[in-house]
């Protein structure tokens, strides 16, 4: 009979435990999430976010921060912020983002494996979490721009602009404008490429283009001359004397 007491009593006591559990509300937590543009910034094994730049190039860096329970106020801070860098503090119920932007300078020119860290920190009431930038910053020479030499070319012709020469030290790709700030209107095709076409005018003018190019973080410019010049022919007429004469044969 105590027997039989001892295990109703326990049957009371586990199922008071199992009721009281379910009654109590589920743990609170934060979670953080750092973003980047995808082609500067990777995602690592241990869940920080590695971002590669040089310089003259601007990074700007999600953090979302979001917290159960959703009423629960959440913070959202950085342990240090580089010079030329920017980040508020924030506070919000259930979730907090903010923007991270840094433009480096020189003296933030970074060694391999030794990036500048910033630490994002993020907590409520109940837990807490964090995660780390690391970022890789490379020095950066601007490119040159080579629009070849000026041209003289004759009226209704087709003009080729080349910017082949143009170069950047550091091997970055390039992009690139042609832009006519000279001389009559022409109808440019490819101002956006290597190769830019026009037709001449039909009268003698001058023409002046500006090759821009770009590594995505410095520019160049060169202009190059387009003299629009008629044809000339040089016809020899022999006199009865035996001088020659050069008449100018213009078409």
């Amino acid at each position: 009979m105590q027997a039989l007491r001892i295990v109703l009593f326990s049957l009371v006591v586990l199922s008071l435990g199992i009721s009281f559990a379910q009654a109590q509300p589920a743990a609170g937590y934060v979670s953080l999430r750092l973003l980047g543009p995808s082609h500067l910034c990777t995602l690592e094994f241990d869940g920080a976010l590695a971002c590669k730049i040089r310089l003259g190039q601007i990074l700007q860096v999600w953090a979302k921060a979001h917290g159960s329970p959703a009423w629960a106020p959440i913070s959202l801070i950085a342990n240090w912020l580089p010079d030329n860098a920017s980040f508020e503090s924030v506070w919000r119920q259930g979730e907090a983002v903010q923007v991270f932007t840094f433009t480096p300078q020189a003296a933030h020119v970074t060694k391999p494996g030794d990036p500048l860290r910033v630490r994002f920190i993020t907590r409520n009431d109940y837990a807490g979490d964090w995660r780390e930038l690391r970022i890789y910053i490379q020095p950066n020479r601007p490119p040159v721009a080579d629009p070849g030499p000026d041209q003289v070319v004759h009226p209704g012709q087709i003009v080729l602009l080349s910017a082949f020469e143009s170069t950047d030290p550091d091997g970055e790709v390039l992009q690139y404008r042609w832009v006519q700030i000279a001389g009559p209107p022409v109808l440019l095709f490819g101002d956006e490429t290597l190769y830019a076409v026009f037709i001449a005018p039909t009268a003698p003018a001058k023409l002046v283009f500006r090759l821009i190019v770009s590594d995505g973080a410095y520019s160049a410019y060169k202009d190059v001359t387009i003299s629009v010049e008629p044809k000339t022919g040089w016809l020899t007429l022999l006199g009865g004397n035996g001088v020659s004469s050069l008449f100018d044969d213009r078409r």
